[in-house]
């Protein structure tokens, strides 16, 4: 696989079978992010989308928290009206399709906790903490958290984290659904890393209609999604993918009879 060129050694890059890890590699700053590394993870991203041979992008953070957000100096130069590295990177991740696991530890402030609500399953460490201080810093939420945490936890706890910018400590978003499992932390990158490498086995095509169907049925009526991805789940049963698994089953039974 031919990896785009990095502006730094903020952000390291390991591909291991079909899954491409990458790592913020700050831990001094808590991993806060750069504009250049904004960028390095939007080619990243390109890159993985590319690459049929990638499935799954996993995510984590070097040191003892995920991410303390934007690079607060980075925020002061910002030219204004210009759309900031954080902008492209929150689209890019959006937009991406193919399946991402995130493995959180420490604090996750403010883009390091929006970032995740467009990633598929994260595990969290067990002293991990949710942090969305936006108006504490004069400014309004981000990466359409307005719309996505009051819709996934309810307006009175996106209350809680959006306006009072209280922490959501990891039991409580694993019991309100905003992460995936919990573990102790030296458990956290094996069972990332786990995660990530069943679901990189998994039939590619499934693996990313079904992502996508959940991402855009929140917006679609019933009735709507029913059609579609019976529709969906009729034709992918004709393809080769579905063909394959299932005959594999099938001759495998018939083996073990």
């Amino acid at each position: 696989m031919t990896m785009p060129t990095l502006e730094s050694d903020l952000v390291l890059v390991n591909n291991t079978e079909s899954v491409m890890e990458i790592t913020l590699n700050r831990p001094d700053k808590l991993n806060a992010l750069t504009n250049a590394m904004y960028r390095d993870l939007v080619k990243l991203l390109k890159a993985a989308e590319q690459n049929e041979a990638i499935h799954v992008v996993l995510f984590r953070g070097e040191g003892k928290s995920f991410s303390a957000g934007n690079d607060l100096v980075d925020f002061l130069n910002a030219t204004p009206g210009e759309a900031g590295g954080a902008a492209h990177f929150i689209q890019a991740i959006h937009d991406f399709p193919k399946v991402v696991v995130a493995a959180v530890q420490g604090n996750a402030v403010g883009l390091g906790t929006t970032m995740l609500l467009h990633m598929d399953l994260v595990v969290a460490s067990a002293d991990a903490k949710l942090v969305t201080p936006f108006v504490d810093l004069g400014v309004a939420s981000e990466a359409g958290s307005s719309k996505l945490l009051p819709a996934w936890i309810g307006y009175q706890r996106a209350a809680r984290m959006l306006l009072l910018g209280e922490p959501m400590l990891a039991q409580e978003a694993l019991e309100i659904g905003l992460v995936a499992k919990v573990v102790e932390r030296e458990e956290l990158d094996a069972t990332a890393r786990n995660m990530a490498a069943i679901l990189a086995k998994k039939p590619p095509r499934a693996l990313q209609a079904s992502k996508r169907l959940m991402r855009e049925s929140i917006n679609k009526p019933l009735h709507q999604v029913i059609k579609e991805d019976l529709a969906l789940f009729a034709e992918m049963l004709q393809g080769d993918e579905a063909k394959g698994v299932i005959a594999a089953m099938v001759n495998k039974s018939k083996g073990s009879k």
